[in-house]
C-alpha cells in the first residue's frame, strides 16, 4: 500500500497541480477554490488513483462548462451564478467532500474489506454524478426550460424558484450524468453493466434536493448544504444500487 500511495502522491504532483493551476489562470475557482481544489484533488489521487481524478476532472469541467453557458442571458435575468461561475471552496465542498471521503474510505478498507472498494467507488461516481445532475439541470433549465414547475404540485412557477423543475432541465441534467457514468466504465472504475447507475442515483438525489427546496422555507438551508445532502442521497442510492 506504501508503494501505491508514493506512486498516486507524485502522480497527483505531475497531473493535478498543473490542472488546478490552469483553472486558476483560466478563472475558472477563486483562490479559496484553487486551495481547497488541491487538496480534494490530491485526496482523490491517493485514495482512488488517476482513474478517480479523471472522473472529479470531468465533472469539474462539464460543471464550468454549464455554468459558464449564456452567463450573459442568465446575469441578465437575475439567475447566473456570482463571481461569473468562478467556484470558491464553498462550492467546492459542497459538491466534492463526501466524494473525496467515498475515495479516502476505498483506501482505508482496501486491506480489510476488498469488496467493499467497489461499493465505495460505485459510490464515489454517484455521489459526482449527482452534482453533475444538479448543476446540469439548474444551468440548462435556466436557459431552456420553458415552463418550470414546482416538484411538489407541479404548478407552474417563476425560473430559478427553489423546488422548480423543467424537464428539459431535468433531461439535459440526466444526460451529462449518463456522460460521468460512461466516462467511469470506460476507464474502469465500474463495470459496464454498471454504467446505468450514475446517472439513476444522480436522478434521485437531484429529486431529492428539489423536494428539498420545495418543502423547507427559504433561507432554513443553504444552497451549499442542499449541495452537499443531494450528493449524500445520490452516493447512498449508488452504493445499494450497486450492492443490489
Amino acid at each position: 500500500m506504501l508503494e501505491t500511495l508514493w506512486q498516486n502522491f507524485l502522480q497527483s504532483l505531475y497531473i493535478h497541480l498543473p490542472f488546478a493551476l490552469l483553472a486558476f489562470i483560466l478563472r475558472w475557482v477563486s483562490l479559496s477554490g484553487f486551495l481547497g481544489g488541491l487538496g480534494i484533488g490530491w485526496l482523490v489521487f491517493l485514495g482512488l488513483g488517476w482513474r478517480g481524478w479523471v472522473v472529479l476532472a470531468f465533472f469539474f469541467a462539464l460543471g464550468t462548462l454549464v455554468t459558464r453557458l449564456g452567463y450573459k442571458k442568465k446575469e441578465a435575468l437575475g439567475l447566473a451564478q456570482e463571481a461569473s461561475g468562478r467556484r470558491g471552496s464553498r462550492h467546492v465542498a459542497a459538491n466534492c467532500a463526501l466524494a473525496t471521503l467515498l475515495a479516502v474510505a476505498a483506501l482505508l478498507v482496501s486491506e480489510v474489506w476488498p469488496g467493499g472498494v467497489a461499493l465505495l467507488t460505485a459510490a464515489f461516481v454517484g455521489a459526482l454524478a449527482t452534482a453533475t445532475l444538479d448543476t446540469g439541470s439548474s444551468e440548462l433549465g435556466q436557459l431552456y426550460g420553458k415552463k418550470p414547475v414546482l416538484i411538489t404540485t407541479f404548478r407552474r412557477v417563476e425560473p430559478g424558484t427553489a423546488g422548480a423543475v423543467s424537464w428539459q432541465g431535468t433531461l439535459g441534467g440526466f444526460g451529462l450524468a449518463a456522460l460521468v457514468g460512461l466516462l467511469a466504465a470506460a476507464i474502469g472504475m465500474i463495470p459496464w453493466h454498471h454504467v446505468w447507475i450514475p446517472p439513476v442515483a444522480g436522478l434521485i438525489g437531484g429529486s431529492f434536493e428539489s423536494y428539498l427546496g420545495a418543502l423547507v422555507p427559504s433561507g432554513k438551508l443553504s444552497n451549499e448544504i442542499e449541495n452537499f445532502l443531494n450528493t449524500v442521497v445520490g452516493a447512498a442510492a449508488a452504493f445499494l444500487l450497486a450492492l443490489i
